[in-house]
């Protein structure tokens, strides 16, 4: 046996240790590889490849049909009968004989085929028991830390421990710099079954990031006190949830963004400052419209019943024209939220291109709904002790309270700036 030969039988042990796969699936990986090769520079070539793996023996061998001589001999096949003698003397006519090959001797384009095929087979193999050991993985949340960055593409590779993982830049939070030797939290979007490429796809631009937080950081949710009926995500511009409270006297929406912004700034910190809108969630679709536009305004909406089973409905809002960019958001990214907040088409018109087209459309007091969602807000904060208790006084400026003979002008001063930034923020 030669050399090569040898070298080929002591991979067998040392991928199937380094990859963790059975050594009889690298063997016939190589087995594959041989023949595969052997065949597509010598075609017609039956080849036949035994592997011993304790007796550390690899022979290859061609299969040959003993014919008499004829003119249309093929000797890809075929071998004549006196050379047949030479290498088993009982042979006869209508036997077959096999021929030993030397892996040494074949030229080098036939070598790098083979060692070719070989690769790409074991990465076959690596995936499929990647895939075993991840599957049950797929749709969880990770700590892992950066392998490394193609300076190129700006594909990033990270280390999983027993394997990598491929993020994409379509995958990433954009404006996010991500750091070779530092640890991240990554989503397991994808695990792919003997993929020739990355088996397991990471992401931080999926809404699935965002949901493991809110369970990790939210105790109501944890315990389904707190509901999370919809949520939607541009990663890098803005992420939108709409919540609903399965106990009385918990404010949903209040309870998930913490005492001055206290849960939902940990959670934003963790996906690169990314800004987060929590709303409430309502069984009325009409008011469900008013909540998820918030903060931009709008005059009014009108829209379809669902077009068909997937009960996705045609909305269209109607704003004021001085309103229409806030609405829209920068490169349409706010219409795309309340699209996939909604799950409808979204279409967006002024007043006037309303009454232009003579489309009637359901009217919009924004002032009142404000005004009430401010006084019932602030009053279920007075009267709610589960609320108050998870606030935190100590870091509070009481002598603030003085400045204010009513107390509902600090709750709605507080509102009116913070709705003051999500609005400069949006434009």
């Amino acid at each position: 046996m030669s050399n090569f030969n040898i070298e080929l039988i002591n991979n067998i042990k040392m991928i199937s240790d380094e990859k963790r796969i059975p050594r009889d699936s690298v063997a016939d990986a190589l087995k594959d590889a041989i023949t595969k090769a052997y065949v597509k520079e010598f075609p017609e070539t039956i080849v036949e490849v035994l592997v011993d793996i304790d007796n550390k023996t690899l022979d290859v061998n061609q299969i040959l049909k003993v014919v008499e001589p004829y003119d249309d001999f093929n000797d890809y096949c075929e071998i004549l009968l006196d050379d047949a003698k030479t290498i088993s003397p009982d042979a006869k006519v209508g036997d077959e004989i096999k021929k030993p090959i030397d892996l040494s001797k074949l030229n080098r384009a036939v070598v790098a085929h083979i060692l070719q095929i070989f690769k790409s087979n074991i990465t076959i193999r690596t995936n499929s028991q990647v895939y075993k050991e991840w599957k049950d993985k797929l749709g969880t949340v990770i700590q892992a830390e950066v392998e490394k960055i193609d300076s190129r593409s700006g594909f990033v590779i990270v280390d999983l421990g027993t394997t990598f993982g491929f993020l994409s830049n379509n995958e990433k939070i954009p404006g996010e710099l991500l750091n070779p030797g530092q640890t991240y939290s990554f989503y397991i979007k994808d695990v792919k079954e003997q993929s020739k490429g990355w088996p397991i796809i990471l992401s931080r631009g999926d809404v699935g990031l965002v949901k493991y937080y809110l369970n990790l950081q939210i105790p109501e949710i944890q315990e389904n006190l707190i509901e999370i009926k919809d949520i939607a995500r541009i990663a890098g511009f803005k992420t939108k949830i709409s919540v609903i409270s399965h106990r009385p006297g918990i404010e949903a929406a209040g309870t998930v963004i913490g005492v001055r912004g206290s849960r939902i700034k940990t959670i934003s910190e963790q996906i690169n400052n990314e800004k987060i809108e929590v709303i409430e969630y309502s069984d009325d679709f009409s008011k469900y419209i008013i909540n998820v536009c918030s903060p931009a305004e709008i005059a009014g909406f009108k829209l379809t019943e669902p077009k068909d089973q997937t009960g996705r409905r045609n909305v269209i809002l109607v704003c004021k024209p001085e309103k229409l960019a806030l609405l829209i958001g920068k490169f349409g990214n706010n219409v795309k939220l309340i699209s996939k907040m909604l799950n409808a088409d979204i279409e967006v018109k002024t007043i006037r291109d309303m009454g232009e087209e003579g489309l009637d459309y359901t009217r919009v007091d924004m002032k009142s709904f404000k005004q009430r969602t401010f006084d019932d807000t602030f009053k279920k904060y007075r009267t709610n002790n589960d609320v108050l208790s998870s606030f935190d006084t100590s870091s509070l400026d009481l002598s603030e309270l003085n400045k204010f003979n009513n107390p509902n002008k600090i709750a709605k001063s507080q509102i009116a700036e913070q709705s003051k930034e999500n609005t400069e923020e949006d434009k």
